[in-house]
């Protein structure tokens, strides 16, 4: 099963459930799905997801024939509505 994220102020962001739990282990927020970060959190979650995502080894993946993705270039969606959700005080959710 895929996994969304969801806040008002972004488009929704949905990763497969592989890819969708790595970030929620980078968010450091809870890892179970559904669950949600309230709007006073979200900073500490970019915080926590950011030097996560610095301490990883730029893991990369292979799908078939399709080319190497980094984890990094995975995450830029999830940033931004991270960042997003900070500016604008909305809470995240994810399903």
């Amino acid at each position: 099963m895929p996994i969304t994220f969801t806040t008002k102020s972004y488009a929704d962001i949905t990763m497969l459930n592989d890819v969708g739990k790595i970030m929620l282990e980078l968010i450091d927020f809870g890892h179970l799905v559904p669950g949600a970060i309230a709007a006073k959190d979200v900073n500490q979650a970019l915080t926590n997801f950011q030097k996560n995502l610095a301490n990883e080894n730029d893991l990369v993946e292979e799908e078939g024939d399709q080319p190497l993705i980094s984890l990094n270039t995975r995450a830029m969606p999830l940033l931004k509505l991270l960042n997003s959700a900070k500016e604008n005080g909305n809470n995240v959710s994810w399903c």
